[in-house]
């Protein structure tokens, strides 16, 4: 790449434009035979993984990954995205020894923690839990890093059935995360009085031709197992958790342009092709980033046909399965403080109430402990909320090849199971905030 930088600049150009265009495809097929000319550059092999695994082509992603790391087999950060890769697409024990040689390469690989944590249900102390405790027992490490560890030995202390030393942990590791957390209570409630004050926003005329799939609801509230369940439907495209809602609704608040149809328009064509992108076609397309519920409003103005499944769990449960992961966006800043966390959820019931009552949207509620409990009359529940035909398990497409990039990249690839329902208890002699802020019936 070094020996023609123009042509390299050009590329990467062309491959953003392309992306922006919804073409993400053709821009994954630019950056990989920019890659292929010169394999020498760790920098562009680590551009390009980078790239491809924004675009959510995380498949596309490994082969780069898997000759950056015969390249380079000493680098900790190619370590690291290989890992990450390979854990999305499912391949959990490739990423687990991608990990583990991030980790020992660079224990600053924080990231690396949290990912090898997801690798797996621990059923063993075994020599991850012992990594885990090292990295944050370690005074040397540094603060990012030491939280990501924290939390990973929380979460395999969790599945060890060690509330008592879990809840311990977390509560240190979340303490931690929340002195460098940009999230305050006060900016939420007015969020959320503003939105439900707001006079409404022009609707633009449907289009006939693409019907959107947004997955809402509190985080943790079961939206990666609906959509994935979705997913495995080959009349459904899944996309993950986009943020293009959330962006363009910010960009046209801050130029006072939300009820400017043509700005609307402009706003829901970029979205629409995010969403159609350019591979197979498909009759729905998902979103399944779960706090769209702050703009349904928004949604409705730009795709009025849209579907919402909205995604509900016991509020206790809710609430400590948000406390104990570490979660990267700013937006999710709230999960680790209980008093925010029972706000959010305060602001998400009213919203929704809100929305149901004033918006003409098409609103399914899924219950996670339903969905779990019975799982193929659920998965007919949403087969009718969309219009598909009903289908036997065996007659539905495989989704093991599906990019899953949140915290149940694991649990959703299992067997549904029931054994996370009132889960709380277990933490309730160590965490009392679970009960005092969050009141239901017991």
């Amino acid at each position: 790449m070094a020996a023609a930088p123009t042509n390299r600049e050009a590329t990467w150009a062309q491959a953003q434009r392309l992306r922006e265009d919804g073409r993400i495809e053709a821009a994954a097929d630019a950056v990989i035979a920019l890659w292929q000319q010169v394999r020498s550059d760790r920098a562009g092999a680590l551009a390009t993984i980078e790239f491809l695994k924004e675009c959510g082509v995380h498949q596309r992603a490994l082969p780069v990954a898997h000759d950056a790391r015969t390249r380079w087999p000493h680098d900790a950060r190619i370590a690291a995205e290989a890992g990450e890769i390979a854990l999305a697409l499912g391949h959990f024990d490739e990423a687990a020894v991608a990990l583990r040689e991030a980790i020992d390469l660079d224990p600053k690989q924080g990231a690396a923690w949290l990912r090898l944590a997801y690798c797996r249900r621990f059923v063993e102390d075994d020599a991850d839990v012992q990594r885990f405790r090292g990295g944050w027992s370690d005074p040397g490490l540094d603060e990012a890093a030491r939280i990501c560890a924290g939390f990973a030995l929380g979460k395999a202390l969790d599945d060890l059935g060690d509330c008592r030393q879990a809840a311990q942990v977390l509560t240190q590791a979340n303490a931690r995360a929340r002195r460098t957390a940009n999230w305050h209570i006060e900016t939420w409630q007015r969020f959320v009085d503003a939105q439900l004050n707001a006079p409404a926003l022009p609707t633009l005329p449907p289009d006939p031709t693409f019907t959107p799939i947004f997955v809402v609801g509190m985080p943790r509230s079961g939206t990666t197992l609906v959509a994935s369940t979705l997913a495995r439907r080959t009349e459904v495209r899944d996309r993950g958790e986009l943020n293009w809602i959330p962006a363009l609704h910010a960009l046209l608040r801050e130029q006072g342009q939300l009820r400017n149809p043509q700005a609307l328009a402009a706003v829901a064509t970029v979205i629409r092709a995010q969403m159609r992108r350019d591979d197979a076609p498909a009759r729905f397309h998902l979103d399944k980033n779960p706090l769209n519920f702050r703009y349904l409003d928004f949604i409705t103005a730009c795709f009025p046909n849209a579907k919402i499944v909205h995604c509900r769990r016991g509020a206790r449960d809710t609430a400590l399965s948000i406390w104990m992961q570490h979660f990267a966006h700013e937006d999710l800043g709230f999960a680790y403080d209980f008093a925010a966390i029972a706000e959010v959820g305060k602001g998400c019931d009213a919203l929704m109430t809100h929305w149901r009552a004033r918006l003409p949207l098409a609103i399914l509620d899924v219950d996670y402990e339903r969905f779990v409990a019975e799982p193929q009359a659920q998965r007919h529940r949403l087969e009718e909320f969309l219009d598909l035909p009903t289908r036997k398990d065996n007659e539905v497409a495989d989704n093991n090849a599906q990019s899953i990039t949140t915290a149940s990249v694991w649990q959703v690839r299992q067997p549904v199971y029931t054994h996370a329902v009132e889960r709380w208890r277990g933490y309730a002699p160590y965490l009392p905030e679970l009960t005092a802020l969050f009141p239901e019936l017991t």
